[in-house]
């Protein structure tokens, strides 16, 4: 069975992701670098890999209305996050779960998905949110 219980950090001060090899969370465990911790979400992208709480996610999506003009593909960037309210990991901005987006295929409202692929994370790729957000 694979290990889902994974995380990785972000330090800081290196600008760099790694692997988290041994997590102690025992009351009072302090780390020299303060890392940002992220947790594997269980899932994977269209290439197979590990999809982790802070990733961005591409989704691209096919909007077609009939009886309009509008017939386009459009790049949705989604960021990954916990939600503790919801109890799950979720993307932003929908605030919706995230097994919600894995799929390839129409939504509820006729809109064709292909499944994400993950293009980045927020702390080296932040721009594809804001670029994203701003439209």
């Amino acid at each position: 069975m694979e290990d889902i219980f994974k995380f990785r950090k972000w330090n800081k001060e290196t600008k760099t992701m790694s692997q988290v090899e041994v997590l102690d969370l025992r009351s009072g465990q302090t780390y020299i670098d303060d890392p940002i911790i992220m947790q594997y979400t269980g899932l994977k992208d269209a290439n197979g890999k590990d999809i982790y709480e802070g990733d961005i996610l591409c989704v691209p999506t096919h909007y077609r209305i009939i009886m309009s003009a509008v017939d386009h593909w459009v790049d949705e960037f989604l960021e990954v996050k916990y939600s503790s309210l919801l109890g799950g990991f979720i993307v932003l901005p929908f605030e919706k779960y995230l097994s919600k987006y894995l799929f390839d295929g129409y939504d509820k409202n006729g809109f064709y998905h292909k499944y994400p692929k993950i293009v980045g994370n927020i702390y080296q790729n932040s721009n594809l949110i804001r670029r994203n957000n701003d439209k």
